[in-house]
């Protein structure tokens, strides 16, 4: 039986990492593998674990260490100061907890959590397995995180050589690709169920071309571009609708969503952007949608655009993260330079005027996601992983 520490920084329970987290969890093979989630505060998701049978555990860090939105980094030299021991002293209680439950793995999912736990892994001589599923934006963390990890993951090629290719030659030994995987039974079950109440309660109507980014309300996700696309469209097409799925769930991300609450009466579109709030139906919702956008400046990968690849929609997103391996442009999907506003425009237009071509694209990127994209495959190569850096690492 092997023991893993899954270290979880945003046990929030929202957004694609859980997501990922819970396949994981659910199909993790307990003949082999005794999974504890750590997590700095309490949350929803290990609400949620625990619900499943698994072993949760809270261990709570000091000052800005528990804070979100890049508060540590944003205080001045003092703050950074105390937040560097405080981050000391949280590795010395995580090496504790580590040596006493007898871990003999830790896997964590961003660079903030292997950052968190990076030094109590070398100090007890714990192999720790990175999955990135960000964007690397900071050169001092990065090289840290690259350093304390035993093993690192990217969604694609394309991930791993974004940064820093001085380091992914230095580290090429310990540097491997594992792309997402998705559940099909999910989206099978999304599409036939019946939606007819949740049509009602969000004004989702088929004679209108509804549209939704579903996504966290956070400046990068880059929903104000969806919004201008919508305003230059508006007067050609009058039917169309933009449904923005998800909330800015921190405090700090407020201010966003009320930019975009100004953006949307300077355009006069309050009768075409609606806002629903993070929702458990996600799916249901993109699966009522004839297009879906994405135009977000910086992704990991991007598991909303996969599944709704995997419903059967066109998808318009930005050329950033996983994406641009898992979208061939103008075949099952379509890739614009993030940020322009004047090629998201374009292919709404194309995509608005010919219901055909929709269908045909959709039809396109859930094959995509049949073939390439099975989570059952993603976490036997994920286990197969664990059990190869353990074994080589012990040896």
């Amino acid at each position: 039986m092997i023991k893993v520490m899954i270290f979880e920084p945003y046990p929030m329970g929202l957004g694609g990492n859980f997501v990922t987290q819970q396949l994981i969890l659910e199909r993790l093979d307990r003949n082999f593998f005794y999974p504890i989630v750590v997590a700095p505060i309490e949350g929803v998701a290990l609400d949620y674990f625990r619900k499943m049978g698994v072993e949760c555990i809270v261990i709570s860090p000091l000052g800005a260490l528990s804070q979100y939105g890049g508060k540590a980094l944003q205080d001045g030299v003092l703050g950074r100061l105390k937040s560097v021991i405080n981050l000391f002293r949280y590795n010395f209680k995580i090496r504790k907890f580590i040596l006493n439950n007898n871990i003999d793995l830790i896997y964590t999912n961003c660079v903030r959590a292997q950052l968190t736990i990076g030094i109590a892994s070398l100090l007890s001589r714990t192999p720790a397995v990175l999955y990135i599923k960000g964007v690397l934006a900071n050169p001092i963390i990065d090289r840290i995180c690259y350093f304390s990890a035993t093993k690192i993951l990217f969604f694609c090629a394309q991930n791993r050589d974004d940064q820093y290719r001085f380091l992914t030659r230095l580290y090429r030994k310990k540097i491997a690709i594992l792309e997402i995987g998705i559940d099909p039974q999910t989206l099978s079950e999304a599409n036939q169920r019946d939606k007819t109440q949740l049509s009602s309660e969000l004004s989702i109507n088929s004679k209108y071309i509804n549209i939704a980014v579903l996504a966290q309300l956070y400046r990068p996700k880059g929903q104000h571009f969806a919004i201008e696309a919508i305003a230059r469209l508006v007067l050609d097409f009058p039917n169309i609708r933009l449904y923005l799925v998800g909330d800015h769930v921190i405090k700090e991300y407020e201010p966003y969503k009320r930019e975009l609450e100004s953006q949307i009466r300077k355009h006069n579109l309050t009768q075409h952007v609606f806002f629903t709030g993070w929702r458990k139906d996600a799916l249901d919702i993109a699966s009522l949608m004839d297009i879906i956008i994405h135009p977000s400046l910086a992704e990991g990968f991007g598991r909303a655009v996969l599944e709704s690849m995997g419903l059967g929609k066109p998808v318009i997103a930005s050329s950033v993260g996983g994406l641009r391996s898992a979208i061939i442009d103008g075949i099952n999907g379509y890739l614009v330079e993030p940020g322009d506003v004047d090629l998201i425009e374009l292919r709404m237009r194309k995509l608005l005027l010919n219901k055909n071509l929709r269908s045909e694209i959709g039809l396109e990127a859930q094959k995509t996601v049949i073939s390439n994209y099975q989570i059952d495959d993603k976490i036997f190569q994920l286990t197969d992983i664990w059990k190869k850096t353990l074994t080589k690492y012990n040896n």
